[in-house]
């Protein structure tokens, strides 16, 4: 028997580790690169914006506010075309977002507690008042990520075992499991 909390990092791993193996981490990753360009580029204009336009706007001069616009535009611009040659400053952490908001869906869908229990025909993972029974049958494969084990049991979807702390553990349910497939 095996018991944990899973915590959202634990199932962002698992939307992450998802993502990349279905290959929608990379589309979703050009994506996200052009929204950080575009961001970076936007904050980089307001930056010199401030600087320069406005206090000549206050100012009452009018040609020099134009021509700090035009600067602050094509200083924006230069930083977003960086950022996006870069690999987006923000492309990380927009994916991450998405990933930790996928896990709070799913935490508050099933709780945070687990216990595995292995016998002679599967497993089950008991979750609060609700449990599941897992044949040895149903499991088609167990991927191994940094502090993670993901026991497949579909396409996409999986029992995400933490190594958190108790990687001896977890390795040995694991090797338990592999004996019976």
């Amino acid at each position: 028997m095996l018991e944990f909390t899973l915590t959202q990092a634990d199932l962002a791993a698992f939307a992450a580790h998802q993502a990349q193996e279905s290959g929608e981490e990379a589309t979703r990753g050009k994506r996200f690169r052009l929204v950080s360009a575009w961001l970076v580029g936007i904050a980089g204009y307001l930056v010199v914006v401030v600087l320069t336009a406005v206090p000549l706007l206050v100012n009452q001069q009018f040609g020099w506010a134009a021509l700090g616009e035009v600067v602050a535009l094509g200083f924006g611009f230069a930083l977003g075309v960086l950022d996006w040659r870069k690999g987006g400053l923000l492309t990380a952490p927009l994916l991450g977002r998405r990933y930790r908001f996928k896990a709070r869906e799913a935490l508050a869908a099933t709780g945070a507690e687990r216990t595995l229990t292995l016998d002679e025909s599967g497993f089950t993972v008991a979750a609060g008042s609700r449990s599941t029974r897992v044949p040895w049958s149903a499991i088609q494969r167990i991927a191994e990520a940094p502090g993670h084990y993901f026991i497949y049991t579909g396409p996409a979807e999986a029992h995400v075992l933490p190594k958190r702390g108790r990687e001896a553990e977890a390795k040995a349910f694991v090797e338990a499991i592999l004996e019976h497939l």
